[in-house]
């Protein structure tokens, strides 16, 4: 008799030991922080119902809620951006839960200039791109892309986004935040630069306008190159400001001289603005 309540105490005991293993302990959510960029853009999380041995418990599937509206928090663990901010989505499984914190960044397009770029010059010629990062209402943000060249042994690019020749071919450059991204195509031309011209020599705008400048470049022969990509500057940013592209603002009344170099060799023009 002794031995048999013994037998049905032990087999209890496993039968407890069983039930208590098979409750759930903890939920393990990956990834363990999230960033989204662009709004209505999604992230997909994945989440585990662990017993207390940290062993996965089959057909725990977890409910999925938002502390806030950033996101919405759906069912199979799909977030979804709804507007730039912070958020925590929890997973709850019983008793149960486990959150991860979720950041939304308000950014949709990437305008990238030029978005051709002839890059003529010997090796090592080097000219950066201009860029303007804009959010969901189309205003612009301080947001800085990263940058990669398709094909680097043709051209590389800096973290500023400067593109450096390397040898004659093609190359994309692009600038990307999160998986919004924008592109400009580069040509690269390898031969010498003897001197360069800017156009037009003398120009006038008002405040608010815009003006183009276009480089013209001439090789040891005296043939032009026309189209060429160079370095801009304004000698007043205040007066008049110039983007990658060669194309000024006028920004106060006043005088800006118009500067561009290529490949060492350089020229500017007169912008005034009323």
């Amino acid at each position: 008799m002794r031995s048999r309540r013994g037998a049905i105490w032990v087999l209890g005991a496993v039968l407890c030991a069983a039930a208590c293993s098979n409750k759930p302990a903890s939920i393990d959510i990956s990834p363990k922080k999230v960033k989204i960029y662009g709004l209505e853009r999604a992230q997909r999380l994945t989440a585990r119902v662990l017993d207390k041995k940290g062993r996965p418990m089959e057909h725990s599937t977890p409910s999925w809620s938002a502390s806030n509206n950033v996101v919405e928090a759906q069912e199979g663990g799909r977030v979804v951006a709804k507007k730039a901010g912070k958020s925590r989505v929890k997973a709850t499984f019983g008793d149960v839960t486990a959150e991860v914190p979720v950041e939304v960044i308000d950014v949709a397009t990437i305008e990238i200039a030029p978005p051709t770029l002839t890059l003529t010059g010997p090796a090592g010629t080097a000219v950066p791109l201009s860029y303007t990062v804009k959010d969901s209402r189309q205003a612009a943000t301080d947001l800085k892309p990263v940058w990669t060249s398709s094909n680097p042994k043709v051209a590389t690019v800096s973290e500023d986004g400067v593109v450096t020749s390397v040898t004659g071919g093609t190359t994309t450059i692009v600038g990307k935040i999160g998986d919004i991204q924008g592109g400009s195509d580069v040509v690269v031309s390898i031969r010498p630069i003897a001197r360069v011209e800017i156009r037009p020599a003398t120009a006038l705008g008002r405040v608010g306008e815009t003006q183009r400048f276009e480089v013209t470049a001439f090789g040891p022969d005296g043939i032009a190159i026309p189209e060429v990509a160079a370095v801009f500057k304004s000698s007043d940013p205040a007066v008049a400001n110039i983007d990658a592209a060669g194309v000024a603002t006028g920004r106060k009344p006043g005088a800006a001289k118009i500067r561009v170099e290529l490949a060492g060799q350089r020229a500017e023009a007169t912008l005034l603005v009323n």
